[in-house]
């Protein structure tokens, strides 16, 4: 089974991709702020994939209990570099489909 610095790297990784095709000129602020998710995400997110690995939690519940933590990427980094507030919430909004969609390749 996997664990969670695995789905951790996977989400960095492909955060790396996100921000190289959607957010050009701001790859290191986007690194930033989605590393800043992660971490303030980090205990809700271990325990909801160690449910979702077990069984015990569904597809449907782990991405509504995602989803609930779109407001903790406040993305502060890439506010602050001026980063158009539309291009900020399709950043956001792809930032929490890549950890749902990485949780599933990870731990199902």
């Amino acid at each position: 089974m996997a664990n969670f610095d695995d789905f951790t790297q996977a989400v960095e990784d492909g955060v790396k991709e996100l921000a190289k095709r959607t957010l050009k000129g701001f790859r290191d602020e986007a690194l930033k702020d989605a590393d800043s998710f992660l971490q303030t995400s980090r205990d809700d997110l271990q325990r909801w994939t160690r449910l979702l690995a077990g069984g015990e939690l569904s597809q449907d519940d782990f991405e509504w209990l995602v989803m609930g933590k779109k407001d903790v990427a406040e993305l502060h980094s890439l506010k602050q570099s001026g980063l158009a507030l539309i291009r900020l919430d399709r950043f956001r909004n792809a930032l929490i489909d890549l950890v749902i969609d990485t949780a599933f390749d990870v731990f199902l």
